[in-house]
């Protein structure tokens, strides 16, 4: 349950500061799309560790 909240969490949390930034610059939808990217990478990242340490401590 925690994987799926952080990697919720990263991609919205990430998606939306993209999207700001790009407002700021003027193309929010390439903003959202990089910021929605780096959410899954990181996301994902977070699901790796998650299940790699799980598995470590059995």
């Amino acid at each position: 349950m925690a994987a799926a909240s952080s990697m919720t969490g990263a991609v919205l949390g990430l998606g939306a500061i993209g999207y700001f930034l790009g407002q700021k610059f003027g193309s929010p939808q390439y903003g959202l799309l990089i910021g929605a990217l780096a959410g899954v990478l990181i996301g994902m990242y977070e699901l790796y560790k998650s299940v790699y340490m799980k598995d470590k401590d059995q």
